[in-house]
């Protein structure tokens, strides 16, 4: 199992007319958290892109705790808790800054070939830059 944290503040235009994060952006707030866990890993959605391999969501899930507001710096912790395969799992969790779980949920995404549109395993390279984590 792997973890990272990912500090986000969040933006007015986030929030709704009670001033809340309205709940679409945590499912942005969990893009950005991927995206970056990726990058720490040296591996980008671009360049698997490049190499014929797309990674669509199959499935999200969230449960609402607390309520994020505008200017809230919260954090998003990001497990990854299994090796991919032809799925590729995350699990998040949204704190705010006193340490309160505000939100949790789970991303699956499928490896597709780019081409056919079907669904295929991870690239060995992929696999093997999380390897040493299980």
């Amino acid at each position: 199992m792997i973890t990272r944290d990912f500090d986000i503040r969040v933006r007015y235009k986030e929030t709704d007319a009670m001033g809340v994060v309205h709940h679409s952006n945590y499912a942005v707030y969990y893009e950005q958290a991927r995206t970056e866990f990726l990058r720490s890993f040296g591996a980008t959605y671009r360049e698997l892109e490049q190499r014929g391999v797309m990674l669509p969501v199959s499935e999200v899930t969230m449960k609402f705790y607390k309520p994020a507001r505008y200017d809230d710096m919260i954090t998003v912790r990001i497990t990854l808790p299994e090796l991919p395969a032809v799925r590729l799992v995350f699990d998040h969790e949204v704190y705010n800054a006193q340490g309160e779980l505000l939100n949790t949920g789970r991303v699956v995404l499928a490896y597709i070939d780019a081409t056919t549109r079907r669904p295929c395993r991870a690239p060995a390279d992929h696999i093997d830059l999380f390897r040493e984590w299980f």
